[in-house]
Formats: structure tokens, C-alpha cells, sequence
């Protein structure tokens, strides 16, 4: 319709009506363009804001995987510092079983396990993109970096559990009693529950016990670095999505 006023317009040569007909064409093409712009803005905000609640849910059980981890070394930790203590006294006043059961901490390991499924696909899709804030993706890239150092030092910790804590307690130890609870299996008819006690203070048992506990510290002390950057990202996250769902 526009099309052929503006041919007739031409045709009677009517030059202003022909430049009116022009700039109503221009204006509508360039409404049409900002609405198709306004439009494909809008879609990709609601798709961050899901994105980023997607992440948020993601941080809040990486921030309490942390924090359950982290509670699981303090224990190790606590139960070496305990043994320790014990072996330089001459005869310790507590019993067998409550040797044992901080020995049980020797060939206990928490597997710190990290995963963010949507920050995954986003990084594999390319849809990263879509995240506008510049200091959630740098936020999230500096925690997984972080998280890649944890997975180092848990390796070196499993290497250490399969070579030397593993073995010390098989040749020392009664293996079967440092077992946890819930394996149900009952110490061997010959065991006895002195061994622990005479082993308490030999060089052989503080050694292991030591290296116990330095690695359990490490690990700590990383994953409370790496607890610092979750709980960041969580916030930037949180913050974010608040300001999204208002402005919508």
C-alpha cells in the first residue's frame, strides 16, 4: 500500500508527498528494528536471570560441600593433634577404644566433589556470553581454577591413603578396627585391643600420624580459600539476580 502511493506520488511528481511517504518508511523500519532489538533483549535477560539462579542454586551446595568437607578435616585434624599429644606421654590415661577410634581418622578421606552442571554448558555452549556482569565470569573462572589445585592436593592425599597410611595400619594395626561403623565387620577372634596402645609411642606411628595431620592442614586450608571464592560468587550471584528480577 505504501509502495504504490509512493509510485503514484512519483508519478505525479509530487516530491513532498514522495519525501513524506520516505521518512514514514524510515521511521517505521527503524521502530520495527528497536522493538525486534527490545524483544531480543528481553529474551536474553530472562535467560540470564535463569542462568544465573541456575548458578546460584549451584554455589549454595558447592558453599555447603565446602563447609562439610572442611568440618570433616577440623575433625582429622583434631584426632591427630590428640594422638600426637598421647604418644609423647608415658602411658596415656585414655582407653583402647578411644586410641582407636582417632586412629580410625588415619585411613578416613573426604572426596571434595565440585560440580556445576549449568556453569559447564554454559562455558561449553558459548553461552557464557549471555552473563553480562564481567565480575561473576571472572569470579567463577578464579573458583575453578582454585578447585583445580583442591583436586590436586585430594590426589596426593589418596596417593598418600593407598602408600603409606593404608599399608602402616595393615602392618601395624588391626585394619578391621579402623574400618568405619557402618561396614559392620567385626574385628578378627585374636585381635587385641592393646596394639594401639603399644604402638602409640613408637617413631613409625608419630611419623604417619604427623603426615596425617600436615596434609589434612593443607587441604584446609585451601578448600577455606576456595570456600572465600564461593561464598563471593554466591553473593555477586544473589545480588545480580535481585537486581534483574526488580528491573523486570
Amino acid at each position: 500500500m505504501r509502495l504504490s502511493r509512493i509510485t503514484k506520488h512519483i508519478y505525479d511528481q509530487n516530491w513532498f508527498a514522495v519525501g513524506i511517504d520516505l521518512i514514514i518508511v524510515v521511521i517505521g523500519v527503524f521502530i520495527g528494528i528497536q522493538v525486534s532489538n527490545w524483544s531480543n533483549d528481553r529474551a536474553e535477560m530472562n535467560q540470564e536471570t535463569v542462568y544465573l539462579a541456575e548458578l546460584q542454586e549451584d554455589f549454595r551446595k558447592i558453599v555447603e560441600e565446602l563447609e562439610s568437607d572442611i568440618a570433616a578435616y577440623d575433625g582429622i585434624v583434631e584426632a591427630m593433634s590428640f594422638l600426637l599429644a598421647e604418644s609423647r606421654k608415658v602411658k596415656s590415661v585414655f582407653s583402647s577404644e578411644d586410641l582407636t577410634l582417632a586412629a580410625k581418622k588415619l585411613v578416613s578421606m573426604v572426596g571434595t566433589e565440585i560440580v556445576s552442571d549449568t556453569y559447564s554448558n554454559l562455558t561449553g555452549s558459548g553461552d557464557l556470553a549471555i552473563i553480562r556482569s564481567r565480575e561473576i565470569k571472572t569470579s567463577m573462572a578464579s573458583f575453578f581454577a582454585r578447585y583445580e589445585v583442591v583436586k590436586l592436593v585430594a590426589t596426593t592425599h589418596e596417593l598418600q591413603l593407598v602408600n603409606i597410611f593404608q599399608p602402616y595400619a595393615i602392618a601395624n594395626l588391626d585394619y578391621v578396627s579402623l574400618l568405619p561403623d557402618n561396614r559392620s565387620v567385626l574385628p578378627a577372634a585374636g585381635f587385641s585391643s592393646e596394639i594401639i596402645a603399644s604402638e602409640l609411642r613408637s617413631r613409625k606411628f608419630r611419623n604417619v600420624v604427623a603426615v596425617k595431620w600436615d596434609i589434612a592442614t593443607d587441604l584446609i586450608g585451601i578448600l577455606d580459600s576456595a570456600l572465600l571464592d564461593a561464598r563471593r560468587v554466591q553473593a555477586l550471584l544473589s545480588k545480580e539476580v535481585s537486581q534483574l528480577r526488580s528491573s523486570g
